[in-house]
C-alpha cells in the first residue's frame, strides 16, 4: 500500500518491482466503500503478475507430481519385466528336464533369473523416496504403484487444467499425456498377467 495526498488516501501496488505494476486508488471519501472494494478485487484477480506468480507455482507443483509419478511407473515396469523374466526362467527349467540340449536351456534358466534379479535392483532404485516393495515384488505391489502413478498424473491435470494457454502450459500438458498413456499401458499388461494367472488356475 501506497500513501498519496489530496482526495486519495492511497494506493495498492501489486508488485512494485514490476516494470508496469497494477495500480488501485483507495479514495479518502467514505462514500462507496462496498463498490470501491468489488472493483479493487476484480482488478487484483486479472492482475498479470499475479497469474504469472500462480502459473510457476502449478507448474512446479505439477512437475513434481509427474516426477513422482514416472518414477513409480519405472519401479512398476522393472518389477513386471522382471516377473517375466522369472517366469521364462522356470519354463526353460522345466523343459530342461526332457530336452536333449538340457545344458543350453539350464543356460538360458540361469542367465533369464539374473535378468530378473537385476531389474528387481533396478525397480528398487527408481523407487521414490518413502516407498517400498517386496523381494521379489507382488502382482499387488505392483498395481498400487500403477494406481499411485495415475492418481499423481490426474492431479498434475487438474493443476494444469488452471494455467492459461501458452508454450509453459502446453509442454506440462504433453508430459502429462505421455506419462498417462504409460499408465495405460502398464495398466493393460496388469489386466492380462491377472487374467492369464486366472485362466490357467481354472
Amino acid at each position: 500500500m501506497q500513501t498519496v495526498e489530496g482526495h486519495t488516501w492511497g494506493r495498492i501496488v501489486c508488485d512494485p518491482n514490476a516494470d508496469k505494476p497494477c495500480k488501485v486508488l483507495i479514495f479518502s471519501s467514505g462514500v462507496g466503500g462496498e463498490s470501491a472494494a468489488l472493483t479493487a478485487r476484480r482488478i487484483v484477480k486479472r492482475c498479470d503478475h499475479r497469474t504469472a506468480a500462480e502459473a510457476c507455482q502449478i507448474l512446479f507443483r505439477a512437475a513434481v507430481l509427474l516426477d513422482r509419478a514416472e518414477a513409480l511407473l519405472e519401479a512398476a515396469h522393472r518389477c513386471l519385466q522382471a516377473a517375466d523374466k522369472r517366469a521364462e526362467a522356470e519354463e526353460l527349467l522345466l523343459g530342461a528336464a526332457t530336452a536333449a540340449d538340457e545344458a543350453e536351456k539350464l543356460a538360458q534358466a540361469v542367465a533369464r533369473e539374473e535378468d530378473s534379479d537385476r531389474l528387481v535392483v533396478e525397480a528398487f532404485a527408481a523407487l521414490p523416496e518413502g516407498r517400498e516393495l517386496g523381494c521379489p515384488p507382488t502382482a499387488a505391489e505392483v498395481d498400487v504403484l500403477v494406481i499411485d502413478a495415475s492418481s499423481h498424473v490426474d492431479e498434475a491435470q487438474r493443476l494444469a487444467d488452471d494455467l492459461p494457454a501458452g508454450d509453459p502450459g502446453d509442454a506440462l500438458r504433453i508430459r502429462i499425456g505421455q506419462v498417462r498413456t504409460r499408465v495405460t499401458h502398464l495398466s493393460g499388461y496388469l489386466g492380462r498377467g491377472r487374467n492369464a494367472s486366472g485362466s490357467s488356475s481354472a
